[in-house]
């Protein structure tokens, strides 16, 4: 029974170390789609100072800024998912750490138990034996005492 309970923990943890795997993922690709606002807004500027000097860029600059503004939407829709994705795996790690903690505890409780038992059964071993001998030696007097009654007076 008490490997049956260190192989859920183990069991636990897996599934914990998997899903802290997880997250550090989505706070990556979180990470990386705010390098990729800025980017956007980088390019932006550079769009914008390439249209001044030169009169071709100008031309499709106006195309440029919607391209970029809806980039910008879809990247943005991009980071709330992204958000919404780690506050769910946050909360189901919290979720398998509380579930492994109560296996740990559980087997804690059991060794405990276990350990309280093994005492006790020390403890009843210790008192037999004690008892037994004073028995023996109630009875070696007992027995000395009637063989030589001059010396127990």
């Amino acid at each position: 029974m008490a490997d049956t309970i260190l192989v859920l923990i183990k069991l636990k943890q897996l599934l914990l170390d998997d899903r802290l795997s997880s997250l550090a993922k989505l706070y990556r690709f979180e990470q990386s789609l705010q390098n990729r606002k800025i980017l956007l807004k980088k390019k932006l500027l550079e769009e914008e100072i390439a249209s001044r000097e030169n009169s071709v860029a100008a031309l499709t600059f106006g195309s440029y800024v919607e391209w970029n503004i809806a980039e910008n939407k879809r990247v943005d829709r991009a980071i709330i998912n992204a958000q919404h994705d780690i506050d769910i795996m946050r909360e189901l790690i919290r979720e398998a750490y509380k579930e492994k903690k109560v296996f740990e505890i559980i087997r804690e409780n059991r060794q405990k138990r276990e350990l309280a038992e093994i005492q006790r059964k020390e403890n009843l071993f210790m008192d037999e034996l004690g008892q037994t001998l004073f028995r023996r030696r109630q009875a070696e007097e007992q027995s000395n005492a009637e063989e030589n009654p001059e010396e127990s007076e």
